[in-house]
């Protein structure tokens, strides 16, 4: 029994050291892409559009990484349902609900019932998972706001052709 445990325990030391690993891969790449958003303010009124699509595209890049590393690490499927009732920053909300709440309980032993301990509950997703899907669907959401709002400057004329963010398909 103790053998048992001393091996879970060295497992989740493992998972909790891969996820810290992630985490601050995912902050190395989300100050790079709040670099560029401060360095915004410094490019050519004519190069902004294109700079700031990059950075989008880069964001929505991260976004995508760090859903399927959640993915393929705790079996969690971020598809549901549509937005056809709610706003965008709902439906994102909705997603991010579900994936915090999966959680797995292990069933107590006789001598935790009696000793009245509290089973082991080890959530699905990490911590740091969990904070890095959110922050990178943040800096995806400001940088779609800038996008809307070059594109309400009248700077963003060709770049609709180029992609449909999230607002667009919601307007459709």
């Amino acid at each position: 029994m103790f053998g048992k445990k001393r091996q879970e325990k060295i497992a989740q030391d493992q998972k909790a050291r891969e996820a810290q690993a992630r985490f601050e891969r995912n902050e190395s790449v989300g100050k790079e892409i709040y670099a560029g958003i401060a360095d915004l303010k410094n490019v050519p009124r004519d190069n902004l559009p294109d700079a700031a699509f990059v950075l989008f595209m880069q964001a929505k890049q991260q976004s995508e990484l760090i859903r399927r590393s959640i993915e393929n690490g705790a079996d969690h499927d971020f598809t549901f349902g549509g937005v056809a009732d709610s706003d965008f920053a709902t439906y994102l909300a909705q997603g991010v609900t579900g994936a915090l709440r999966d959680h797995v309980t292990r069933s107590q032993t006789f001598f935790e019932a009696i000793s009245e301990q509290l089973p082991d509950v080890h959530f699905t997703i990490e911590q740091q998972d969990a904070i890095s899907m959110v922050a990178a669907m943040l800096r995806e959401q400001r940088l779609e706001g800038i996008l809307q709002g070059l594109r309400l400057a009248g700077l963003l004329t060709g770049a609709p052709d180029r992609r449909r963010t999230s607002l667009e398909t919601d307007e459709i």
